[in-house]
């Protein structure tokens, strides 16, 4: 490890701590969730040790949502590998005393961003001004990307002494949609699908100046403007754990919950405690079970109703063709005796006829009224 290396700034003598400045710049994508992951499941081990066997480890269920946050950042985290050399991009950037951290931090010709990650595979996203729904359901995801992008603001303009704005940004990893409502054009929070990320950067128009830009990367790069500690954490071995984990693990279906020895049976209402990059997170494999079975739902409600309206159909053509067969004058001995029952029974066909429209329109509005609510 290098020594730190003096330098004078006004005549006094400033310490260059490039070993907290090499332990920033080597902290992984995903680090402070695989870091729970990990937590939590050996936990969990501990008290139901046939979670791990030689060949397979299955997920405890409080470990799914930090699993599939840190596999969401990793993957971001190479996504933005391809931005190159001219723009400073660093990972899980601790913030203040605790273990708070920005998922992304990104410092280019286009701005300066703090990335946060969401993993939702397969969800529907939809944006409000003051709300991120993921399946209809709210999360305080703007909230958290705004409280980011302030943290990291006020710490970067108490070292360059100017305004340094810092945008926040939402990044769906994997979405089945996005769909974007709010009506203020200013947008505070930008959302976007994750692989669209590099591209929307480079386009952005230039922000900083090069001497602002340099000074703004060197203020960035130094530990101290973030944390206490910037090197207090074993980045390294970590990555290494989730990793081993993660091929053990693979891609399973969502798991269920387990009792094991001393573990009391789980509440109906339990929900994991932290989401996507240290908020709620919605697991991959469940986000995709989910999509494709209401596909299924959906497209076997309107089979059904189609085949209702064909029989409907058929019903309707044959009291039509009786009621013509009635109004016509009998041309045989056969008809002309059948003829008094076709007319007895006339005022049932028009009560059938009535009853198959009402079943059809009923049945209609019935698949309406679910299309709606989903």
């Amino acid at each position: 490890m290098r020594g730190a290396r003096m330098s004078v700034v006004d005549g006094e003598e400033s310490r260059v701590d490039f070993a907290g400045i090499d332990a920033l710049l080597s902290r992984s994508a995903g680090y402070s969730v695989a870091a729970e992951c990990l937590r939590v499941q050996s936990a969990a081990e501990a008290l139901d040790p046939s979670l791990r066997t030689a060949n397979k480890v299955t997920l405890a269920p409080k470990a799914w949502s930090w699993y599939t946050g840190a596999i969401g950042e990793i993957a971001v985290g190479k996504i933005l590998a391809a931005l190159g050399p001219a723009w400073f991009v660093r990972h899980a950037v601790p913030i203040g005393a605790g273990t708070k951290d920005v998922d992304h931090l990104v410092i280019g010709p286009g701005g300066i961003f703090a990335i946060n990650t969401k993993h939702h595979a397969g969800a529907s996203i939809w944006i409000g001004d003051h709300v991120l729904k993921v399946n209809r359901t709210n999360t305080g995801h703007l909230r958290d990307a705004i409280r980011d992008s302030g943290d990291v603001a006020r710490r970067l303009v108490a070292k360059t002494g100017f305004a340094v704005p810092v945008i926040p940004v939402l990044a769906m990893f994997d979405p089945g949609s996005i769909k974007d409502g709010r009506v203020d054009v200013a947008r505070p929070v930008v959302v976007l699908n994750a692989r669209q990320l590099v591209a929307w950067l480079l386009n952005r128009p230039r922000q900083f100046s090069d001497t602002e830009l340099s000074l703004i990367r060197f203020v960035a790069e130094e530990p101290e403007t973030w944390h206490v500690d910037a090197r207090a954490a074993d980045t390294l071995r970590v990555m290494q754990r989730f990793d081993r984990l993660s091929r053990l693990v693979g891609t399973p279906a969502k798991p269920v919950t387990r009792r094991g020895p001393g573990t009391a049976a789980p509440s109906p209402s339990h929900r994991p405690v932290r989401a996507t990059s240290r908020r709620t997170r919605t697991s991959s494999t469940s986000g995709r079970s989910r999509g494709r079975s209401t596909k299924r739902s959906t497209a076997a409600t309107f089979g059904d109703l189609v085949k209702l309206w064909v029989a409907i159909g058929f019903i309707l053509a044959a009291i039509a063709v009786a009621a013509a067969f009635i109004n016509q004058p009998c041309t045989s001995p056969t008809a002309c005796a059948l003829l008094p029952l076709y007319r007895a029974l006339a005022p049932l066909f028009g009560l059938a006829s009535m009853a198959a429209i009402g079943a059809g329109a009923l049945a209609t509005l019935l698949w309406i009224v679910r299309r709606i609510a989903r």
